[in-house]
């Protein structure tokens, strides 16, 4: 159980409490505005479909409710995030998601973006540590039975 009393310990320093919100506000903005792109009749980019980048992209947005749905799965989990509802759920809920983005951008090389998504899947993970001792009943034996 040492990592739990470390974790206790950053939960108890002020500065960590100002990085846990400034960390749950940070990545439901870029949720939301990244969701907003997703919508009906909205392009994410504007790289043409010569780019492999652009291409990939332009199937995802071709798809039309699967990239609708990624969009608004994107702008409730934003929300999530910075509101206080469901605050042990929602990093659970995101997780997934900046995993996937950040091996899209990865994969397909894009210059500087997977420091950034990099940055948005350890934030991700930042959350969930922070929740850690919420999520241990999950994995424990119920001896009840």
């Amino acid at each position: 159980m040492g990592l739990l009393v470390f974790i206790d310990r950053i939960r108890a320093n002020r500065l960590f409490v100002l990085v846990y919100w400034f960390t749950k506000v940070a990545l439901g903005l870029g949720f939301v505005l990244s969701g907003i792109r997703k919508l009906p009749g909205v392009k994410f980019t504007a790289i043409g479909t010569d780019n492999p980048i652009g291409l990939f992209f332009e199937g995802m947005y071709q798809t039309g409710f699967y990239w609708n749905f990624i969009g608004y799965y994107q702008i409730a989990i934003g929300l999530l995030l910075i509101t206080p509802w469901l605050k042990r759920l929602s990093p659970i809920l995101a997780f997934p998601v900046t995993f996937n983005i950040f091996l899209v951008s990865a994969s397909l090389h894009m210059r500087g973006t997977p420091v950034i998504t990099s940055a948005m899947l350890l934030g991700n993970l930042f959350l969930l540590l922070w929740h850690s001792r919420s999520y241990l009943p999950l994995f424990q034996k119920d001896i009840r039975k």
